[in-house]
């Protein structure tokens, strides 16, 4: 980390240092080890409650009032003092000050923020206003202005309330969809994370917030293993402006997300979702319509779910999409400009799909740009306390809070009793989520035949298949380590046959 040079001593040396620390709080990747590192650092190792575990607990009230406490009285300090600097603009330690008064002022929204993002996902029809605009504005007004000196900052009003918004909006789609303690689970949170705002948080609020609509984030992963849910972490976390005098942000971030399931729909039916059509271009368009890429604006998302099962002859068409921006509604030949990003998912090993010639190799090369791999379920089961998380998660969205304790209980001891220890879960969380509904309904789950993760204790009297104790060897070396060319190497194989059995379907 390098420190800024104090020329005019607004700090002292220790004091530049401490809220150096807390400046680069907000520009890491909160899921990372990084973060952890840095409030250890200011605060000690024993900041922490021992029954605070991962990311969310760096985001704990009781942890941000006391990092608060800390850059409140720098602030202070740094207000009076800035009246003594010689020349402001370009003096390191007001440039520090006034990175230290983001770092406040994004905690003291937080609340706000959250509560505003909450009555989005209530009310997804509606564009709310945020009226608490106003408190950014006084405290950008009291701290970057003082007798005789006024700091010119880095961002405007304006830019921060979107800045802000967008980071709440990652952190709580990231943290709250994709449950789980897990390394896997943590390595996806990073990865989720990187893809909204890339690994260097500075760069991306410099140049790059209006830009990555550009990039096409491809995610990898086998069947049921929470690809959507990615998904919409990453679409619902897109950078949308704030507009001052209406208090509004361009759009409620709830209603530019749009889903397609490619392998369910025909051709005309996939053109017609995706590119609209007119009046009578086929039997059954009675009116004009607009299609994803033109509803979903430049803040919206197009996720192509199952894009590997997509005909050559669509992948051509999306190719033109993806390449040039451009496309016309079925019927019509005006030109209309895809503003959003794109996304797409597949469980299928593209690489291999491309070589059997079933995937346009020009089309992979767009879509590639950004590549997230989802773990299987296996991979984030270590403990029997990772189990009872994701089933609560699962049991609350089920029944509710009020029956999620119960529901829990039950579910995780009828699998501990009677489910095989080593259960691969081949239908991944999907397979969890039908295994806590039947549980629920009858009080118990049949599993699928022949799926474990070793021959010892299996209760199955099916002989399995080569595949399947290939895929049953895959998977365990898979638990070990939920990283692709670590589980090759070890196996001596190539990358690409351990994803086909991950895959595999039995």
């Amino acid at each position: 980390m390098t420190f800024y040079v104090i020329q005019e001593s607004m700090y002292t040396q220790s004091q530049s240092k401490l809220a150096e620390k807390l400046v680069h709080i907000i520009y890491c990747n909160p899921f990372g080890p990084e973060r952890q590192e840095l409030t250890k650092e200011i605060l000690g190792d024993d900041a922490l409650n021992r029954k605070q575990q991962g990311a969310a607990a760096f985001e704990h009230p009781s942890i941000i009032e006391q990092l608060l406490n800390l850059s409140d009285g720098l602030l202070k300090l740094g207000r009076e003092s800035i009246g003594k600097v010689v020349n402001p603009s370009t003096d390191p330690s007001c440039k520090l000050y006034e990175h230290l008064l983001y770092f406040d002022l994004y905690h003291r929204l937080g609340p706000s923020m959250d509560l505003f993002i909450a009555n989005c996902i209530d009310q997804p029809d509606k564009n709310l206003a945020w009226n608490d605009y106003r408190i950014l504005e006084d405290t950008y007004d009291h701290f970057l202005s003082a007798p005789n000196r006024k700091l010119k900052p880095d961002y405007s009003k304006e830019e921060f309330a979107s800045f802000v918004y967008q980071i709440r909006r990652a952190f709580y789609h990231t943290q709250n969809s994709l449950v789980g303690r897990s390394e896997a689970m943590t390595q996806l949170r990073i990865r989720v994370w990187n893809s909204v705002f890339t690994h260097n948080m500075k760069r991306y609020l410099r140049s790059l917030y209006h830009r990555m609509e550009n990039v096409v984030t491809l995610i990898e992963g086998p069947s049921g293993s929470g690809k959507e849910l990615v998904a919409r972490a990453i679409g619902f976390s897109r950078f949308i402006p704030f507009d001052a005098t209406t208090k509004k942000f361009s759009a409620n971030y709830r209603q530019v997300f749009f889903p397609i399931n490619l392998s369910a729909l025909s051709e005309t039916l996939i053109e017609s979702e995706l590119f609209g059509h007119q009046k009578g271009a086929f039997t059954g368009a009675l009116q004009n319509r607009a299609g994803y890429f033109e509803s979903c604006g430049p803040y919206g998302t197009v996720f192509l779910d199952e894009i590997g099962e997509t005909d050559e002859s669509i992948q051509v068409k999306l190719l033109r999409v993806l390449q040039t921006r451009q496309f016309q509604r079925l019927g019509d030949t005006t030109p209309l400009r895809f503003q959003g990003k794109a996304m797409a998912a597949t469980n299928r090993n593209l690489e291999e799909e491309m070589q059997k010639g079933h995937f346009r190799t020009d089309f992979y090369y767009r879509l590639c740009a950004d590549r997230i791999e989802t773990p299987a379920l296996i991979s984030m089961l270590g403990n029997k306390k990772e189990l009872e998380l994701l089933v609560s998660f699962v049991a609350e969205r089920i029944a509710g809070p009020q029956e999620k304790k119960t529901l829990t209980e039950e579910v995780t001891t009828w699998i501990n009793k009677s489910m095989p220890s080593d259960y691969s879960w081949p239908g991944n969380f999907r397979e969890l989520e039908q295994c806590v509904r039947n549980v629920m309904v009858n009080g118990e789950y049949r599993g699928q035949q022949g799926h474990t993760t070793s021959s010892a204790e299996t209760s199955y009297t099916r002989t399995p298949t080569l595949n399947q104790w290939i895929q049953t060897l895959v998977n365990r070396e898979y638990t070990k380590t939920a990283n692709l060319a670590q589980v090759a190497e070890r196996l001596q194989v190539d990358r690409r046959t351990v994803k086909k059995y991950l895959d595999l379907k039995t």
